[in-house]
C-alpha cells in the first residue's frame, strides 16, 4: 500500500493508491480536491467512486442514462479538481456507497480512503453521515475526513493518543502526514507535531511508555530530524480537551485511532473518535489498529 517517491520529503513512505468517495453534491468538490492533493504529493493513483441509489424493485443495476450522466459529471469533477499529473480513474456503482467505497479500496490496494463528513442519508441532527461512519468504522486503512481545505504546507499536526492502545500505527501516520505536507527546506519553519494525552492527573506528566513510543516513531519516520515534536498533557473530559486543544493550537490535521470492528455486525469508531470526528474544527485522519 505504500511506496517511496522523490517528491516533497523524498525518501518517506507514501500512499500508492487512494480512494475518494463523492456524492457529486456541491460540497464534494473540496473532498476530491483534497484527495487529489494527497495523491499528487504521494505520486499515487486516485480512484474517484460514486454510488447511484437504485430504488427497491428497480433491479440491481442503475439505468444506462444514470451511469453515463454520473460518468460525465465525474470526468468534469476530476478535470476541475485533480492535478493533471495524477493518474485518476472514475468508478460508478449501483449499490450502497459504503460497499462501493470499501470494494474499490480493496480492489485498488488503497492505503487511504478520503470522505466528506456529510452524505445525503444523514439525519438533520447528525454531523457525521451514516455512510461516512460505516466506512470509517469498517475500513482497514487510514481514512481522511475532509472538513476544510488542506493546509499546504501544513504547519501543525496533532495526534491524540491513549497509551493503553497500540501507539505505533497512529504515531507513524501522524509523522508521515506532517512530513508529506511540510514546506520546502527552509520555508515556513519546521513542521510541528503535538502528541496529546488526556489524563485525570495532568500533573503526573507523560507516561514513560508514551515518551518511548514517540522517540521510536521519530527514529523510524523522521531520520532527518525535520519535525518539532512535543508531548502535551491535558486533563478532565477527553473529547472536550481534544477539541479545545485542536482549536486553540490552530491545528491543520487531527489524527486519531479507531476501534475497527469490520463491516460484519456493528462497525464502531469508538465513542471518543466518533464524537471528536463529528465536532472537529479541522480535517481528521482516522487510523485503524494493526491486524492481529
Amino acid at each position: 500500500m505504500l511506496s517511496t517517491h522523490q517528491g516533497p520529503g523524498a525518501g518517506r513512505a507514501s500512499f500508492r493508491s487512494i480512494v475518494v468517495a463523492t456524492d457529486l453534491s456541491d460540497g464534494s468538490d473540496e473532498v476530491v480536491r483534497a484527495a487529489g492533493e494527497v495523491a499528487a504529493r504521494s505520486a499515487a493513483s486516485l480512484h474517484v467512486v460514486h454510488a447511484i441509489d437504485v430504488p427497491a424493485g428497480a433491479g440491481n443495476e442503475p439505468h444506462e442514462e444514470q451511469v453515463r450522466e454520473a460518468e460525465r459529471l465525474l470526468d468534469a469533477l476530476i478535470s476541475r479538481e485533480v492535478p493533471a499529473e495524477v493518474a485518476a480513474e472514475r468508478h460508478v456503482a449501483g449499490f450502497p456507497p459504503e460497499r462501493a467505497i470499501m470494494e474499490w479500496a480493496d480492489r485498488a490496494g488503497s492505503g487511504l480512503i478520503v470522505v466528506g463528513p456529510h452524505v445525503r442519508r444523514a439525519g438533520p441532527a447528525r454531523l457525521l453521515g451514516s455512510t461516512a461512519e460505516r466506512v470509517l468504522g469498517g475500513a482497514g486503512v487510514p481514512c481522511l475526513v475532509v472538513r476544510t481545505p488542506l493546509a499546504v504546507p501544513s504547519s501543525h499536526v496533532v495526534v491524540a493518543v491513549d497509551p493503553a492502545h497500540d501507539l505505533e500505527p497512529v504515531l507513524d501516520a501522524a509523522i508521515h502526514w506532517a512530513l508529506l505536507f511540510a514546506g520546502a527546506e527552509g520555508a515556513g519553519g519546521a513542521p510541528k507535531l503535538s502528541v496529546l494525552h488526556v489524563t485525570n492527573d495532568p500533573r503526573s506528566g507523560p507516561p514513560p511508555a508514551l515518551d518511548e513510543a514517540l522517540r521510536r516513531a521519530l527514529s523510524r519516520g523522521d531520520e532527518e530530524g525535520r519535525l518539532t515534536a512535543s508531548l502535551a498533557i491535558r486533563g478532565t473530559d477527553v473529547v472536550q480537551s481534544i477539541l479545545l486543544f485542536a482549536e486553540v493550537e490552530a491545528t491543520d490535521l487531527l489524527v486519531l485511532s479507531t476501534r475497527n470492528r469490520g463491516l460484519v455486525g456493528r462497525a464502531l469508531l469508538g465513542s471518543v473518535s466518533a464524537e471528536v470526528t463529528r465536532r472537529a474544527p479541522c480535517n481528521v485522519l482516522l487510523v485503524p489498529p494493526r491486524p492481529k
